[in-house]
């Protein structure tokens, strides 16, 4: 068998105590590992999993979901409690440990990190406890009936890093000594918040239910207020913080939590690039003229705009924001919070402003909240580490202008470091979908999959997984409504329209109509090659093989330095061979 790597969910068990049986009486240590082994590989199968191996006493095996492996897990402990209730002898204890991770599998076995955090997470548990990591406890929190107990940050053996590990309390009996909190903060231990938890958990709590109360109708979106987030600059003389990127890093996480607030329609991220660099202003020129940011904001429609900056004072960081209405010509609200941990930039701090601005927003708009809808953490789709949020920038960045593979290679260093980063193997498996590498699309897709349950919102990025995953499931009815939306929500941003114009094309073989949307696409995004390579399939079916390469000719002609004319000689490539056979 080929070396594979690949995301899984890999659970560790052991037997407490089993050696020690085996010595007293090894008879009955032998029946009850016989009734434990039968138990767990019962439970493993009905839960899809699969055994890699067992060592006398100990299983490992790996699950394509995290809801399967935990639900495996409390149905193991729940089987072995009512067994020992009925036991005369003596009892069985097992102790299971569970981390999400990338590994490799090789022949009949499975090695990398991700396998070793699982080990270490077990062997730290006891008898009877499930405990699992942070990237575990991210995906279930709010999705599973059981409570979660943190334990803190732990410096496992041989793991070079601190694990966050938290209790599955699946015995109701201890269920009242639950502390987690929602993991849309850092996964900092709940003794580095000190003083300031109680700010961190109002912070969540306000921008976990701020960011889906509001769930737009189409019919409203045409009336919603713009809002752009133009920049953020680097203040903090940091040469590292400078290598990531963090004013970026920072602006990308504000959008992605203003794409979940209703009540304004946000800017594309894409309409402020292409405004930049019509204008020839760069980031560092909005830090030395605020004035400028105005001027971006006005020439990308946005009535709103939200402007800041990150810098250092000792060991502590320091966020600074503005919320201006450029409409009324007046400063709405201003936001300056210092924290000291750099794992709190992506946490509290961004949390903490957008709960701010938001709630600023709601008063000036007179928005009345009539109804609640089901809580997404919209941080659960990014990354709190600003080492993998820079990667998947650089390579968001790269994808977008049509440099594909690079781009993806970035991407996949984002899911290296955090291999719970959902956004970044949805883009992933998005940029290798334009490339035309379908195999390598579906291998990342399914990644995303494992995660599908974060993408409830209504980001353009959710929208994109959504109608991605009906596509993938042949629910063309869903696919439709959710590539639909993203015109409607989100009308300055070629994306939808352009997975709009694809549904038409692929799944309808209506090409009249996909030309009318991948042309609205074009007009947002002139460069951008994908377009023109759909455009021109469009094109042969409706006009013929030499229209479709005169139009990418064209193309050629137009845009000789870009990154898409490569592409492009090769699909003309393609379709001469169509047109030869």
């Amino acid at each position: 068998m080929a070396e594979a790597r690949r995301l899984s969910v890999i659970m560790f068990t052991d037997m407490v105590g089993y050696s020690r049986k085996v010595h007293e009486n090894e008879t009955e240590a032998l029946a009850l590992l016989s009734v434990h082994n039968r138990i767990l590989a019962s439970q493993i199968q009905s839960h899809k999993g699969n055994v890699i191996k067992t060592i006398g006493d100990a299983f490992m095996a790996d699950f394509g979901s995290v809801f399967d492996a935990v639900n495996c897990a409390v149905d193991i402990q729940k089987d072995l409690a009512e067994e020992n209730e009925k036991a005369t002898g003596e009892r069985m204890e097992v102790r299971i440990g569970i981390h999400v991770g990338d590994v490799i599998y090789r022949e009949s076995d499975v090695f990398g990190d991700g396998v070793n955090i699982a080990s270490r997470i077990e062997s730290v548990a006891g008898g009877g406890q499930i405990f699992i990591s942070g990237d575990v406890f991210s995906i279930a929190y709010g999705k599973l009936d059981y409570p979660f107990k943190n334990l803190g940050s732990r410096a496992l053996k041989n793991i070079d890093r601190p694990i966050q590990v938290y209790e599955v309390l699946w015995d109701p009996v201890r269920a009242e000594e639950a502390n987690a909190e929602p993991p849309t903060i850092s996964r900092a231990s709940t003794s580095e918040w000190g003083s300031r938890r109680a700010l961190a958990v109002a912070a969540v709590l306000v921008v976990a239910a701020l960011s889906l109360i509001f769930f737009m109708q189409p019919s409203m979106t045409s009336e919603r207020p713009t809002l752009a987030v133009v920049s953020f600059g680097d203040q903090t003389g940091d040469e590292r913080l400078g290598r990531v990127q963090v004013g970026k890093v920072i602006g990308d996480a504000v959008v992605q939590r203003f794409y979940e607030f209703g009540p304004v329609q946000l800017v594309s991220p894409l309409q402020i690039m292409k405004v930049k660099k019509a204008l020839e202003i760069e980031d560092k020129h909005l830090l030395q003229d605020p004035s400028l940011v105005e001027t971006v904001a006005r020439e990308a429609n946005g009535r709103f705009v939200i402007s800041g900056s990150i810098g250092k004072i000792g060991n502590s960081f320091l966020l600074s924001a503005e919320l201006n209405d450029l409409e009324k010509d007046r400063l709405i609200s201003t936001f300056q919070l210092k924290e000291g941990s750099e794992e709190q930039i992506l946490g509290t701090l961004v949390d903490s402003l957008c709960h701010r601005f938001q709630l600023k927003l709601l008063d000036v708009l007179e928005v009345k909240q009539k109804k609640q809808h089901e809580i997404v953490h919209v941080g659960e789709l990014t990354s709190h580490s600003l080492e993998a949020y820079s990667h998947f920038i650089k390579g968001f960045e790269l994808s977008q202008s049509g440099v594909f593979h690079p781009g993806i290679e970035e991407m996949i260093r984002a899911t290296e470091i955090d291999s719970s980063f959902a956004l970044a193997y949805s883009v992933i498996a998005c940029a290798y979908s334009m490339a035309k590498e379908n195999e390598a699309s579906d291998q990342y897709f399914k990644k995303a999959l494992m995660f599908r349950d974060r993408f409830k919102g209504i980001s353009k990025e959710s929208l994109i997984f959504k109608g991605n995953t009906a596509w993938f499931e042949n629910d063309l009815k869903a696919c439709e409504k959710n590539y639909r939306l993203i015109t409607e929500l989100y009308p300055d941003d070629r994306e939808g329209y352009y997975y709009y114009g694809l549904y038409f094309a692929y799944l309808k073989k209506d090409h009249a109509k996909a030309l009318e949307l991948l042309e609205k696409a074009r007009n947002l995004s002139p460069e951008y090659y994908p377009i023109y390579r759909d455009m021109a399939y469009s094109i042969q079916a409706t006009q013929g093989v030499e229209e479709a390469i005169q139009f990418l000719q064209n193309y050629i002609r137009t845009y000789s330095d870009g990154p898409g004319v490569v592409y492009a000689r090769k699909t003309i490539a393609e379709l001469r061979g169509v047109e030869e056979g």
